[in-house]
């Protein structure tokens, strides 16, 4: 059998015009295949570090849609010029200077030259955990547990979600616990405070201790947000402090899921909706919106 016909007009024994619609179909479904079943990547964008300014910039951006945010950063460690190669995950920014969570610890990163940070970066690759972000308005939630506050959380992103999965969920808001015979004082705050800020990547947060209660704060005025895991350690922490709360409530919250696979397609809108009707009584349906790419 020839290659190429040209009496019969075929290719391979195919008729050419035939051909040219397999080769149509076969495209159509790789892109398919692509867009759908394969895992996208979630890398965004690479600053060089003498750039480090916008780098800042961008980490703010991605974090204020709801974005898990993590950055492969090339360099060197400041206090011995050892070279760094690895994934941070960034949890704040401040102009010249990002703040990250890496091997369960702080650490800061600045541009080439930097000596007072911990990392001397020459490139930031951001990358998001997840492809897409869909944007949740939560009524206030009342439980016994701060770990089940997180299931509800985590119950409320999956059904919401469907058939796009999650991948990770944070949270923006307030926890207010019932503590009976708490009596505020000095010890047991600077205990929490640290632990927080030793054990929960996000740790800047507000605490406030009253007669019988403790409030904490973590909402977008604070510019931090708690993932479900975070609400767990927390909920270990305070275990751990032998502080016996009674109840917990999560006030009115913005609750951002991180999706599975890309919110992407003409129906997209409406499939969320529908999954999230059915909640109407826990969330605020009018205020649900996604953000289909960072």
């Amino acid at each position: 059998m020839k290659l190429i016909d040209r009496k019969s007009g075929k290719i391979l024994g195919v008729n050419a015009f035939d051909l040219f619609l397999i080769l149509i179909i076969i495209a159509f479904a790789g892109y398919y295949a692509y867009e759908n079943l394969a895992p996208p990547p979630q890398e965004v964008n690479a600053y060089s570090g003498l750039n480090i300014r916008n780098a800042a910039l961008e980490f703010s951006r991605l974090s204020t849609m709801g974005y898990v945010v993590k950055a492969t950063v090339d360099g060197v460690w400041t206090t011995n010029k050892t070279r760094f190669h690895d994934d941070i995950l960034i949890t704040w920014s401040y102009e010249t200077r990002l703040f990250g969570w890496y091997n369960g610890r702080r650490v800061t990163i600045g541009g080439p030259n930097a000596y007072v940070e911990d990392i001397a970066a020459s490139k930031i690759t951001f990358k998001t955990t997840a492809p897409s972000v869909i944007r949740i308005y939560t009524y206030p939630i009342r439980a016994k547990s701060i770990s089940e506050i997180a299931d509800r959380l985590e119950e409320i992103g999956h059904q919401v979600a469907g058939d796009y999965g999650v991948r990770d969920v944070k949270v923006r808001s307030s926890l207010i616990m019932d503590v009976p015979n708490l009596k505020p004082n000095a010890y047991l705050y600077t205990q929490l405070k640290w632990e927080i800020y030793k054990r929960v990547p996000w740790g800047f947060i507000f605490i406030y201790l009253g007669d019988s209660f403790i409030t904490m704060k973590f909402d977008y005025t604070q510019r931090a947000a708690l993932t479900t895991d975070d609400l767990r350690e927390i909920d270990s922490i305070l275990r751990d402090l032998g502080v016996n709360y009674t109840g917990v409530v999560l006030d009115a919250a913005y609750v951002f899921v991180g999706t599975d696979k890309p919110l992407t397609g003409v129906s997209v809108y409406a499939n969320l909706l529908d999954n999230a009707r059915p909640l109407s009584d826990a969330i605020d349906v009018t205020r649900l919106t996604f953000i289909p790419k960072p």
